[in-house]
């Protein structure tokens, strides 16, 4: 559920996350989450689209891709089931079906976010990946072609039974280095033994890759600087040097979750509903996913839509003390509110203004 305005007091100015690598915090002001092991009806949630759209061939693929609603599927499970009404681990399923395609293209599965304005954030999704040989699936925020995040799954990749490697790239610009935006990266687990979560933290000119809530791969190259959306999809189209398949037998990927945690390129109604930041339950955490996570448990949510408010536990304190000179936060613990300076000051401190017109902001603190 997405949740730019709130019914209770609980996170209505942001949301902090933890970068675990570098142990500094950030704060969005907008929350997108999806709980798909719960999900019945696929329509009864207003977060995300079907995609349905049909294309050729393109360079060395032998078929096209046909994404289709009905490779689309809810698989939902209650917290102690031991799978979900289709006998496999719940979650949102996105299905390819499998041998020689009757039209020329492979039916595959593709949902997209409504939301296209995400702009910097902290995305994560609980993810188990198919067994069989023949098919690509991905998370991904996307602009368009030449700026996106991604994570890769390619199971023909998945042969030892202890390790598999994983896509990480960076849709830029041309005259950016493939070498600088590409990047294989070996994980000690079987993406398609279990969900784990895989997360991606985008702010300007940094991105920074998790599995598990450990660091796999950190870049400052092909950053984007503008908003786009999420998208989650499943396909192949026999291109040998990519997905391989059609598979052998229809194949599904699983979802049991979408966290995204991100900056608008509008205030989005944020300066109306955050009306004193100072509150214990003004901001809330986000706990981070160490561990892989568990599709029989319930999975933690923070917003309040949720049933769940402050669940990831209050934010660190703010800082009390006026600017006198517009520096904020720091070892001084200066705020800008109530200051000569206005509600945004300093770059490496407190409120931060991305651009003219566009309410967005991280480091919004420092931990004392």
């Amino acid at each position: 559920m997405s949740v730019p305005q709130f019914v209770s007091a609980a996170c209505e100015c942001g949301y902090s996350t933890h970068s675990i690598n570098t142990n500094e915090n950030e704060v969005y002001t907008d929350a997108l989450e999806s709980d798909f092991l719960r999900l019945k009806d696929f329509n009864s949630q207003e977060d995300w689209d079907r995609q349905v759209w049909d294309t050729p061939p393109v360079g060395t693929a032998k078929w096209g891709r046909n994404h289709t609603a009905a490779n689309v599927r809810t698989n939902p499970g209650p917290p102690a089931a031991e799978g979900g009404v289709e006998g496999s681990d719940p979650g949102l399923q996105l299905w390819v079906s499998s041998g020689v395609p009757q039209g020329g293209s492979v039916p595959s599965g593709e949902v997209a976010t409504r939301r296209r304005d995400m702009l910097y954030g902290s995305f994560r999704a609980g993810i188990k990946y198919t067994g069989e040989r023949g098919t690509c699936g991905a998370f991904f925020w996307q602009r368009n072609d030449n700026a996106e995040i991604d994570f890769e799954f390619l199971s023909k990749l998945y042969t030892d039974p202890s390790k598999a490697d994983l896509l990480l790239v960076i849709h830029a610009a041309p005259e950016v280095s493939l070498d600088d935006i590409f990047r294989p990266t070996t994980v000690p687990f079987r993406p398609d033994f279990g969900y784990h979560e895989y997360r991606f933290d985008w702010i300007p000119g940094r991105i920074t890759f998790y599995t598990d809530g450990k660091l796999i791969w950190e870049t400052e190259k092909g950053v984007p600087s503008e908003a786009g959306g999420l998208i989650l999809n499943h396909w192949s189209n026999g291109d040998p040097g990519w997905s391989n398949g059609p598979p052998a037998k229809d194949a599904h990927m699983e979802f049991s979750y979408v966290k995204a945690y991100f900056n608008t390129t509008s205030d989005a109604g944020y300066k109306t509903r955050c009306q004193d930041r100072s509150k214990p339950d003004a901001i809330c955490k986000v706990p981070d996913q160490t561990s892989p996570p568990e599709p029989r448990k319930s999975t933690m949510f923070v917003s309040p839509e949720k049933g769940l408010p402050g669940q990831g536990g209050p934010a660190p304190p703010l800082p009390k003390k006026v600017t006198p000179d517009a520096t904020c936060g720091g070892a001084n613990g200066y705020t800008c509110l109530g200051s000569e300076h206005g509600d945004c000051c300093s770059s490496y401190g407190f409120w931060y203004v991305l651009a003219p017109g566009i309410f967005g902001f991280f480091n919004f603190y420092q931990s004392e």
